[in-house]
C-alpha cells in the first residue's frame, strides 16, 4: 500500500533560498525603519498644524508612550509583510495547489501592507485636519481612553494575517514564534531610535506664549500671597489655552458673572484681569465690525455697578480698577514699530484686535465710565493711575452709561 503524506513541509531557509531569505529580512527591517520614521515625522507635522490657530495638541506622558509604541509595532509587522512577500516569491515544490496558495500568501501580504498604510494615513489625516486642528477642540475624542483596544488589535491582526496564508503551504509554528520575538525586539529598537522628541515642538509653542504664561503665574502667585486665593489646576490650565471649548466658556462665564446684579467674587475679578491682559477671546468667529459680540469682557458699566457694591478700601475695588486699567490699555494699544523689535504673538493679536474688532460702543462706554469715576473725588486714589483713552476711532464725549448693549 502506497504511503500518502498528508502533512505539509516545514518552512526553512533551504526551502525559501538563503539569498532570498536574507533579502527579505533586510528589506523588511529597512521598510519598518522607514515607515516608523515617516509616521513619526508626519504625526509631528500634523501636531504642529494643531498649534497654528487652535491650541497645540499635547498628549499626556502615558498616552504618548502608548502611541509611540503602537506605531513602532505597526511598522515592524508591516516590515514582516514585506519579508513574507519576498520569501513567498520562490516556486513552491509539490502539488499545484501549493503554488496557488503561495501566490495567495504573496498577494495577502501585499494587500495587508497597503490597506493598513492607507487606512492609518486616511483616518489619521482626517482626524488631525478636521478635528484636532479645529478651533474649540478640547479632548472631545480621546483615542487612548476610548479606543485603545483597537490600537492593540491592529498589529496583532496584521501579524497573524501575515502568517495565515503561509500556513496553507508550510508548517510554520517555530517561525511564527521566532518572528514574534524578532518583531518585539525590532519594535523596541524603533521606539528608542525613530521616535521624534515632541518636546522640540512643545518648547517652541510654549515659547510663543512665554510672557503670557509668566503673567498668569505672577498674578496667581500674588493672589495667593495678598488675598489667600488659590486657583485650582484646571482653572490655571484653561487660562493657558486660547481656542479650546473650556477656554471660550471660561471667558464668557467671567463676562456673564459681571452682568448679574450681585457682587462678583474677588477671584473672578482677578480672572477677568488676566483674560483681558492676554487678550483671550470668547468666540471662534468674529461678528461684523462694531458688534458688541466682539467685546468678550465685562462691560464698563457693569464694572461701575460692581464698584457700588464694595467699600472704597476693599480689595475688590482695587482689582476692579485694575480691570478697568487693562481695558483702557487694550483700547489704547499703539501701532507696533515692526522694525524696532520682535513682538509676541499676543501683542500682535492685541494690536489687530484693538484696531479692527473692538466695537466703538464699548470704547465710548469705557470713556464715559472713566470720566464719571475721575469726577468722583472718593476714587481719586485709583483714578489718578487710569490713563486717558486715546483711541482715534472715537470722537466726542457722549455719555452712554445707560447704553450697555
Amino acid at each position: 500500500m502506497t504511503g500518502i503524506r498528508f502533512r505539509k513541509e516545514k518552512i526553512s531557509i533551504q526551502k525559501i533560498g538563503k539569498q532570498r531569505f536574507w533579502i527579505g529580512v533586510i528589506a523588511g527591517f529597512f521598510s519598518a525603519v522607514l515607515i516608523s520614521l515617516f509616521s513619526s515625522y508626519v504625526r509631528e507635522a500634523f501636531r504642529v498644524m494643531t498649534g497654528t490657530s487652535p491650541d497645540l495638541l499635547i498628549l499626556e506622558g502615558h498616552e504618548l508612550n502608548f502611541f509611540n509604541f503602537f506605531f513602532s509595532v505597526l511598522s515592524t509587522v508591516l516590515g514582516l509583510s514585506i519579508a513574507i512577500w519576498i520569501w513567498m516569491s520562490h516556486r513552491a515544490s509539490g502539488k499545484k495547489t501549493n503554488h496557488i496558495y503561495q501566490l495567495l500568501s504573496q498577494t495577502n501580504a501585499f494587500v495587508i501592507f497597503w490597506v493598513i498604510i492607507m487606512l492609518v494615513a486616511r483616518v489619521g489625516s482626517i482626524i488631525s485636519l478636521l478635528l484636532f486642528s479645529s478651533a474649540g477642540y478640547d479632548d472631545h475624542l480621546n483615542l487612548y481612553e476610548e479606543y485603545r483596544i483597537i490600537f492593540i488589535l491592529i498589529p496583532v491582526v496584521v501579524f497573524m494575517q501575515n502568517w495565515l496564508s503561509v500556513r496553507h503551504v508550510y508548517r510554520a509554528g517555530k517561525w511564527i514564534f521566532l518572528s514574534f520575538l524578532f518583531c518585539v525586539l525590532t519594535a523596541c529598537i524603533l521606539r528608542l531610535t525613530t521616535t521624534v522628541d515632541q518636546e522640540i515642538v512643545n518648547k517652541a509653542y510654549h515659547g510663543r506664549y512665554k510672557s503670557d504664561y509668566q503673567y498668569i503665574e505672577e498674578v496667581i502667585s500674588d493672589a495667593g500671597i495678598n488675598y489667600g486665593i488659590k486657583f485650582d489646576t484646571k482653572t490655571t490650565e484653561t487660562l493657558k489655552k486660547w481656542n479650546s471649548e473650556s477656554s471660550v466658556k471660561q471667558v464668557m462665564n467671567v463676562k456673564s458673572a459681571f452682568s448679574n446684579n450681585k457682587q462678583v467674587s474677588l477671584d473672578t475679578i482677578i480672572l477677568q484681569k488676566i483674560i483681558i491682559k492676554n487678550y483671550k477671546q470668547g468666540r471662534y468667529i468674529f461678528n461684523k465690525r462694531n458688534s458688541m459680540e466682539n467685546w468678550y469682557y465685562a462691560l464698563p458699566t457693569d464694572i461701575l455697578k460692581q464698584l457700588a457694591f464694595f467699600d472704597i478700601e476693599s480689595d475688590q475695588t482695587k482689582e476692579l480698577f485694575a480691570v478697568l486699567k487693562e481695558q483702557i490699555d487694550l483700547v489704547n494699544t499703539q501701532v507696533p514699530n515692526w522694525e524696532e523689535k520682535k513682538y509676541t504673538y499676543t501683542e500682535v493679536r492685541r494690536y489687530f484686535g484693538a484696531r479692527h474688532d473692538i466695537p466703538e460702543i464699548a470704547i465710548r462706554q469705557l470713556r464715559s465710565v472713566r470720566d464719571s469715576l475721575v469726577k468722583n473725588e472718593e476714587y481719586f486714589h485709583f483714578t489718578k493711575d487710569l490713563p486717558e483713552i486715546k483711541n482715534e476711532r472715537i470722537s466726542g464725549d457722549k455719555n452712554i452709561l445707560d447704553d450697555g448693549q
